[in-house]
């Protein structure tokens, strides 16, 4: 599919990662593909109990004095995929499609994020570039709260300077990231046999989405805040049989299923604020549709109370940008993003994610939704978070590559600090000597099946990655 795109070498390893199943927590395959490429070629290579594989190649000739550098990516990815779909994530390899000089797959997310530094990676080890040494570190679980990178160890990596090639737009450099933390919300749900005779399902749909750090600031709507308006309409008028939404806590959930009883006034009430809400959202959303359909169902329902103690708890919680940096124009500063509700177990499951470069902020907003969750029967608990990568002021790299940067395309690239994490802030702990710096081609839409990577910037990364690593001392 890929084999007449330059760089070949590149793409040949996007392809061959894109045939191996690698959702987060289901990288095994993939961990032990890239063990066995380093032990075909006699590089030395290390798999940990997370399964993050370091693999290392020395320094070719000319090259020895310099500096080693670690190249650094995660080999998981968001799996979501179109309604009725009957792709197997476990199983089936990605379908690679080609449009207008961007890649991406058919129904499904593409794993470009980071599939993309992986098959960088893959190339330098595998070709016959200068380098100096070289310690490539795949990570696993990025994209699950940077679970593989929290257990990396500085015992086999020794690099001055690593390049996180997780970033989406070619023309910024990043050298600094906001931290997270996940938070879980859990209620016991009280049920009765219901009194209301007609069922229906309703499903809110073809939301935009999006990544929940990068694009939190557009605005657009979570179906599950959506869902919520909707049952605080009919409150008290409706028996509801399960309410969930969303797939994955990092990206605005752009999906929900309402199960309920009704009668025909409270139907006609939810049909009308169905239509406003599209209304309301018919800028960043402007294919949001709202099905109503009749069901047959035999299920217990909520009792009043459980209901009321829901819709106001989602209702209140925050969602979306709390505050913004004070120093830095534009950048978030503090988000929460609520986004997976599941019912289990007769049990409601809240998934929200927090989001903040100012730990005084990120306490505060979490006290701020503890009091709201809690006042209304849920038990809240937290991951323990990741922490920020802070922007080092005398980073010899970030000097280093924008002077390349410059030399390579002819113009200032844009320096940032973004709001989403990345995992230089976790590996600063073990490696705190070791100066990092965050760049990638572009892509857009990740997290979501209208994920694409483009194929010229593929290359022109490609290049000006050859030429970094060559020009540190």
């Amino acid at each position: 599919m890929l084999e007449k795109f330059e760089p070949k070498d590149v793409f040949y390893w996007f392809e061959e990662l894109s045939k191996i199943p690698r959702c987060s927590r289901q990288e095994k395959k993939v961990s032990d593909f890239l063990v066995d490429f380093a032990k075909k070629r006699n590089l030395e290579v290390y798999q940990d109990h997370e399964n993050n594989v370091i693999i290392k190649k020395p320094a070719t000739p000319g090259y020895e004095s310099k500096a080693a550098i670690i190249l650094q990516g995660h080999m998981d990815m968001v799996c979501v995929k179109v309604k009725g779909s009957s792709h197997n994530f476990c199983k089936d390899p990605l379908k690679l499609e080609v449009k207008d000089g961007w890649i991406s797959a058919e129904g499904t997310t593409l794993g470009g994020d980071d599939g993309i530094a992986v098959a960088y990676a893959l190339a330098f080890l595998d070709g016959n570039y200068p380098h100096p040494a070289l310690e490539v570190l795949i990570t696993t679980q990025e994209e699950l709260g940077m679970e593989g990178a929290l257990a990396v160890t500085g015992e086999h990596l020794r690099g001055k300077y690593l390049f996180n090639i997780d970033g989406e737009v070619e023309n910024e450099l990043i050298v600094g990231c906001a931290g997270g933390v996940t938070i879980t919300s859990v209620k016991e749900l009280d049920t009765v046999k219901p009194a209301l005779k007609k069922a229906y399902r309703i499903e809110i749909e073809e939301l935009t989405g999006g990544h929940s750090g990068q694009e939190i600031h557009k605005s657009r709507a979570n179906s599950i805040k959506i869902a919520a308006q909707l049952l605080d309409r009919v409150s008290g008028k409706v028996e509801l049989i399960s309410l969930s939404g969303g797939s994955k806590h990092n990206a605005v959930p752009t999906t929900a299923v309402i199960e309920l009883f009704a009668d025909n006034e409270a139907i006609e009430e939810l049909k009308k604020k169905a239509e406003e809400l599209k209304k309301n959202y018919r800028i960043s959303d402007p294919d949001m549709i709202i099905v109503f359909t009749s069901i047959d169902s035999e299920e217990k329902v909520w009792t009043a109370d459980t209901l009321k103690e829901v819709v106001e708890t989602l209702v209140a919680v925050p969602d979306g940008v709390c505050y913004m940096d004070p120093m830095l124009d534009g950048l978030v500063e503090t988000s929460l993003s609520n986004g997976v509700l599941e019912q289990k177990d007769n049990k409601l499951y809240l998934t929200t994610l927090l989001r903040s470069s100012n730990k005084a902020r990120e306490i505060e907003v979490k006290r701020r939704f503890e009091l709201i969750v809690t006042s209304n029967g849920f038990e809240m608990s937290d991951n323990g978070g990741y922490p920020g990568w802070k922007y080092d002021p005398d980073s010899e790299l970030r000097v280093k590559t924008i002077e390349v940067y410059k030399k390579q395309f002819g113009k200032e690239p844009i320096v940032k600090a973004m709001h989403f994490g990345l995992e230089c802030g976790i590996l600063k702990i073990p490696l705190p000597n070791t100066d990092m710096i965050t760049f990638g081609p572009d892509m857009q839409a990740i997290h979501t099946v209208n994920e694409r990577l483009n194929i010229e910037s593929v290359g022109r990364i490609w290049e000006f990655l050859k030429t970094l690593v060559i020009s540190l001392d």
